[in-house]
C-alpha cells in the first residue's frame, strides 16, 4: 500500500532543490570562473575595444592601430597597456580624442586583453612568435 504524500513533500523539495542551487553556485565560485585561462580575451576585445581599434588592432575611424611600433613591449610595457585600458588615455600622438577608461573590467580581463594585443602584433610579424 502506498504511503500517503506529506503535506509538506512541496515545501521539502523547494528548500532542497534551494539548497543544492546554493550548493551549485558556492561550487561554481570557488572553481575559479574568473581564471585568465577560462576568459575569452578575443571576445573581450571585439566588445571592448574592437570598435575603434579595429577587429584584427589596425585601427579604426574613431581610434589608432594597436599593430604599430609605438605600442610594441619595449617602448608600451604589459603593465603600460593595461593602465590605458583601466584608466583610459588623453588625447596625444593621434587626431582621435582621449581613450576612455573601462573601470568594469576587472584585472584578470584587462590581462587576457593585453594579451590579445600582443597576440596581434605577433599576428602582424611585429612581435617574435
Amino acid at each position: 500500500m502506498a504511503r500517503p504524500a506529506s503535506r509538506n513533500a512541496p515545501a521539502t523539495r523547494l528548500s532542497a532543490l534551494a539548497w543544492l542551487a546554493g550548493i551549485c553556485l558556492l561550487a561554481s565560485a570557488l572553481s575559479g570562473c574568473g581564471s585568465p585561462d577560462e576568459i575569452d580575451g578575443r571576445a573581450l576585445f571585439a566588445n571592448n575595444c574592437a570598435v575603434c581599434h579595429g577587429p584584427s588592432g589596425e585601427g579604426a575611424a574613431q581610434g589608432p592601430p594597436l599593430v604599430d611600433g609605438r605600442y610594441l613591449p619595449d617602448h608600451l610595457s604589459d603593465e603600460g597597456v593595461a593602465a590605458a585600458i583601466r584608466n583610459g588615455v588623453p588625447q596625444r600622438q593621434f587626431e582621435f580624442g582621449p581613450m576612455p577608461a573601462s573601470p568594469r573590467l576587472d584585472d584578470d580581463e584587462v590581462d587576457a586583453i593585453v594579451e590579445v594585443v600582443r597576440e596581434l602584433q605577433r599576428d602582424a610579424g611585429l612581435l617574435e612568435p
